[in-house]
């Protein structure tokens, strides 16, 4: 739940008037915390220890509201621990205050002397069990989808329906991958699994927040050791909004948890048995994208190429067979000679057999490049710039990498 939540609740909705800090009404609300206990009356009590983050605090006790300076000096403590919400009686918001809150983009409501604040207690923290209640149900009914073997697809969907979640159109899986740096910041151990809760937890909220800034109001979002997943309307996002929504979630990620983050997108399907497809395709798209040199972040199983349909084949042995029988030769006279012929013909093949493109991509001279090729051709023993070998040999190596990226993962 949210601050716009909040604010569109029927039941408190008369009782609450945002004054300021509207820039932040998309604050996430965990919790409320009422800041007129006895310690935050004590001048020298830390606010601090009290404050987990994503609170809606509450103050009503005038020797703190007519105090102006001590108040901000207090509520500076608490929005450095990112605090929700500030809710101030009527009659208790100062200019200072307001103006404080908007500068840091802070919601500000004024609590109306009608809403009493036991009745905006139960009606908050109610909503937000029961949130989290609907949360946990959507993860348990995506886990469902993804793994299990035995789906009842009516239940399914009558569930999800009660979750507020219609599935009966096409939908997606896509796929953020986490990978650790080799240094974290303050010395982060990477086996704390309790800093990896509170970041996927983090990531999970930011994924949501994104996706529901573009209209998306319930997203269904599976955090999973070293990833998060999520299912999204197929037709509803274009690939090219859906890029730009994936790297600023990315972006966001990198930059608060110091790690690195790829996407993977799978294909659109109709049918609920379909989208653990979609997830498969989006798990193969961030296998296949280290074997790309580029920088990129986003990449959609649709895009892969030859790739896609090398995926497909879940034999590996013929897979391996295939290129055994095309370059294992030329693999070999390599191992054994450290001869680069791989790569020489690989790097020819890329260039359309252009031989003085390809040397000098690989800084060579034009005589080494024809003395390789010509070994090269000796040991195939076939003519490379026919057309049906050229492609035979192009998906040989496009294998190669795809199998040796599999090993290595």
């Amino acid at each position: 739940m949210n601050c716009e939540d909040l604010m569109n609740m029927e039941s408190i909705r008369k009782g609450m008037k945002l004054i300021a800090g509207e820039k932040g009404i998309d604050r996430t609300i965990r919790w409320i915390y009422f800041a007129d206990c006895v310690q935050c009356l004590s001048a020298d009590f830390n606010v601090a220890e009290l404050i987990h983050g994503e609170e809606l605090v509450i103050i009503t006790n005038e020797s703190l509201t007519e105090n102006d300076s001590r108040l901000i000096d207090m509520i500076r403590v608490m929005q450095e621990k990112n605090i929700a919400a500030l809710a101030v009686n009527e009659g208790q918001i100062s200019k200072g205050l307001a103006s404080y809150c908007n500068e840091v983009e802070l919601p500000l409501f004024e609590l109306s002397v009608s809403l009493h604040l036991i009745d905006l207690s139960q009606i908050v923290c109610k909503a937000l069990v029961e949130e989290e209640s609907f949360t946990n149900s959507r993860e348990r009914i995506l886990s469902t989808i993804l793994y299990s073997d035995n789906l009842n697809v009516e239940e399914l969907l009558e569930q999800a329906n009660y979750l507020g979640i219609n599935l009966s159109g096409k939908y997606r899986c896509f796929l953020l991958q986490l990978h650790q740096r080799e240094k974290l910041p303050n010395d982060t151990s990477r086996l704390d699994e309790g800093y990896m809760m509170e970041m996927r937890g983090s990531i999970k909220k930011m994924v949501k927040k994104e996706f529901r800034s573009h209209g998306l109001e319930r997203l269904m979002v599976l955090p999973q050791l070293d990833s998060v997943i999520g299912l999204i309307p197929g037709e509803f996002f274009s690939h090219d909004l859906l890029q730009i929504i994936l790297e600023k979630i990315i972006g966001r990620v990198e930059s608060s948890y110091h790690i690195d983050v790829k996407a993977g997108i799978g294909t659109s399907y109709e049918y609920i048995e379909d989208f653990r497809k979609s997830y498969q395709e989006a798990k193969n798209t961030l296998a296949i994208s280290k074997i790309s040199a580029d920088e990129k972040k986003v990449y959609f199983y649709e895009k892969l190429g030859i790739y896609s349909l090398i995926a497909q084949i879940s034999n590996g042995k013929f897979l391996d067979d295939y290129v055994e029988s095309r370059i294992g030769e030329l693999i070999k006279a390599d191992q054994m000679q450290e001869g680069g012929l791989c790569e020489t013909l690989e790097t020819y093949l890329a260039h359309n057999c252009n031989a003085n493109a390809a040397a000098e991509y690989l800084f060579i001279h034009r005589n080494t490049m024809r003395y390789r090729m010509d070994k090269i051709k000796r040991i195939l023993d076939d003519d490379i710039n026919d057309m049906e070998v050229f492609l035979e040999l192009k998906l040989a190596f496009a294998i190669k990498r795809y199998r040796e990226n599999r090993t290595v993962r």
